[in-house]
């Protein structure tokens, strides 16, 4: 299969139309938190390097990530999903609302905590990485306020990017109301799917998985000879779905 090939001028025109777009972006939403610092010994209680903090940076992670970068594009764009009643999900919010996001499909639950994602990085090299995660599960009262808040404000939208990293936002209840209302207000849905929550994606404009999830999808392990086809672009079938690779 050919490359698409985008002259600086054509993608400064693709970037300049972009620009006049509402895009919702729906999913996992996350905080990356990022810690600087040195290392000059090791530590004597086990042998890990001891790294003395400099700085803290953070910035939104997971679909609120998609959304900073539409937005650094010039992208009118929305965020929906939930965070926790805590100082990540303050920081969070605070970070979107910089950005210029709409925040009005964010969710505040008390049960759930924010996902935090936390880097630690010395000497150019990332260390370690710490996450706080739980799988969100809902009750009918939170996803009907979701399923609200779609019915009203999607209308507002030209296209929806579902983002879904598998920690329990997207649920087909939510999804197969998005398309259809979708499909009443004519907008695009693409989804980014996970292979670790199947859902039925009918109703989609386009499912963009990367290889390794488009097999996993279709029940198909990676052997050295897929490995191979997919280097060279081959189809997969299976079960009667076409997978390009």
């Amino acid at each position: 299969m050919s490359s698409v090939q985008f002259s600086k001028t054509k993608l400064e025109k693709v970037i300049q139309r972009i620009q006049d777009l509402r895009i919702l972006v729906l999913g996992d939403l996350m905080l990356d938190q990022f810690i600087y610092g040195k290392v000059s010994r090791i530590s004597p209680e086990a042998p890990v390097p001891v790294v003395q903090v400099t700085h803290e940076t953070a910035f939104p992670g997971g679909a609120a990530n998609v959304a900073r970068n539409l937005a650094d594009f010039g992208v009118k764009a929305g965020v929906c999903g939930v965070l926790g009643k805590d100082a990540a999900g303050e920081q969070l919010a605070k970070l979107l609302k910089k950005s210029k996001i709409d925040t009005k499909g964010l969710f505040i639950e008390t049960r759930f905590s924010t996902i935090i994602k936390t880097r630690v990085i010395a000497r150019q090299q990332q260390l370690v990485r710490v996450d706080h995660e739980e799988k969100l599960k809902f009750r009918p009262t939170e996803m009907e306020q979701i399923k609200t808040f779609l019915r009203k404000e999607l209308k507002n939208y030209q296209a929806v990017i579902v983002e879904d990293y598998g920690k329990g936002f997207l649920q087909q209840e939510i999804f197969s109301e998005l398309v259809k209302i979708a499909a009443e207000e004519e907008k695009i849905v693409t989804v980014d799917p996970n292979p670790s929550n199947p859902l039925n994606f009918s109703g989609a404009t386009a499912v963009k998985p990367n290889r390794a999830e488009a097999l996993a999808y279709a029940g198909m392990g990676v052997t050295r000879r897929r490995r191979m086809w997919m280097r060279r672009g081959r189809f997969y079938r299976r079960g009667g779905r076409c997978l390009i690779c």
